[in-house]
């Protein structure tokens, strides 16, 4: 009983929020006055906290931006606000601030940096857990197609086509292999050997119709295939890998994915003691 409760997250969250309220004792503090919990939300302080925002202290250009401003851009102007003023006041409280608007992005960056630390200790990363967040972000993981080829390339030219031709017998004839193709062949723009890259950087080198190509071919590592034209000439090409896109199975990334979900939970875990501090605080507004 007791072990599931200890993995319960709602007592995390309440353990964090603890954490944060009991960093007023570890401080030290002996200030014992507690601000207004009434944050008021009104033009100019609207105003203001877009000019010290955007760094552009410019009162006319505030007031056309916040007269234009979508409502759903401003609301969450808004939230921002609250959000900033409920963690500078909880700053103050605890002897963190000067009337300093320096000293006060600081003092909220203090108590956001102590919500994440708090965060990164009471996350746990459990199996289940993982395999729901990989599912639910799926997407995230796609892995796009991608080539692993050398090609031998014939110049542009009246008889490139012929002349590509011939040099594909000699090449399947000698069995040449992959590493000796950089002995045959014109000098190429970009480079001899591409190794897993995408449809994107292979038509970025050599063209979209060269891409499609390449992607119908079969990986074969003993013959030469093409000619395939390009925006440069003719290429003959030998495919040793062709990877389709798709999401790859859990188990091969599962350290990465413990990763993103350890990041997500502490961020969602820092927001949720955060957006305590704001709660405990009445906000009227004065717009």
């Amino acid at each position: 009983m007791i072990a599931k409760l200890l993995k319960d997250p709602l007592l995390h969250f309440t353990l964090v929020g603890a954490a944060l309220f009991g960093a007023y004792e570890w401080s030290g503090a002996a200030d014992t006055a507690q601000a207004p919990h009434t944050i008021v939300v009104d033009r100019d302080a609207l105003l203001t906290f877009i000019q010290y925002r955007s760094k552009a202290f410019d009162a006319e250009a505030a007031n056309a931006r916040l007269d234009t401003m979508p409502a759903e851009e401003r609301d969450q102007l808004v939230r921002d606000f609250v959000r900033e003023e409920a963690l500078y006041r909880e700053a103050q409280s605890l002897g963190m601030t000067e009337n300093d608007y320096i000293i006060r992005r600081r003092s909220v960056q203090k108590l956001e940096f102590i919500a994440q630390g708090v965060a990164e200790q009471v996350v746990n990363v459990e199996s289940d857990a993982v395999e729901r967040y990989f599912e639910q972000h799926r997407q995230d993981y796609y892995e796009a197609p991608s080539y692993t080829f050398t090609h031998v390339f014939v110049r542009d030219g009246e008889d490139a086509y012929s002349r590509a031709l011939a040099l594909k017998q000699q090449l399947n004839d000698e069995q040449t292999a992959f590493a000796d193709a950089t002995r045959f062949g014109d000098r190429f723009l970009y480079h001899r050997n591409y190794v897993e890259r995408t449809d994107d950087f292979v038509a970025s080198h050599f063209g979209d119709r060269f891409q499609q190509q390449l992607a119908q071919l079969q990986p074969d590592n003993q013959h030469w295939q093409g000619p395939f034209a390009s925006s440069h000439g003719q290429h003959l090409i030998m495919l040793s890998q062709s990877r389709a896109g798709g999401v790859p199975a859990l188990a091969d990334i599962r350290p990465r994915v413990e990763q993103d979900y350890r990041r997500w939970q502490e961020v969602e875990t820092q927001e949720l003691a955060i957006q305590q501090i704001v709660e405990q605080y009445d906000v009227e507004y004065r717009l």
